[in-house]
């Protein structure tokens, strides 16, 4: 049997370097996320003000300047905290039908959320 021996130099320099790139993934997908949501925002804003398919939520404005986007740690979403905001969006019975401003914005703009994710993890 043959003795040997294998000498690896640079091990902690890799760590390091590893390690650094895993921080700069999640900061640039935080960056992606923001990105992503401050888009939405505006979708949505053009939906509800009838840019979009769904008939217009416009009367005084309020609906329409109240949709605001909230950034978490690794997620983020697109809200409006006004009372009839959720019966604008899911309808309240037969004589007043959901708009779908939210639900409707985000499928459209799915691939293009992904799309602006993606270049920020191509900027490490």
């Amino acid at each position: 049997m043959a003795n040997f021996s294998v000498d690896i130099k640079g091990i902690p320099e890799v760590k390091r370097y590893l390690n650094t790139k895993d921080k700069n993934i999640g900061i640039e997908i935080k960056k992606g996320i923001f990105k992503s949501t401050i888009y939405l925002q505006g979708k949505v804003k053009d939906s509800i003000a009838g840019r979009e398919a769904e008939y217009p939520s416009v009367d005084t404005g309020r609906f329409l300047n109240s949709v605001d986007p909230v950034v978490g740690n690794m997620e983020g979403a697109v809200v409006s905290r006004l009372p009839y905001a959720r019966k604008l969006e899911f309808g309240t019975n037969f004589k007043n039908s959901p708009r779908k401003h939210f639900r409707n914005s985000a499928n459209r703009s799915k691939e293009k959320i992904q799309a602006i994710i993606a270049t920020q993890i191509k900027n490490i």
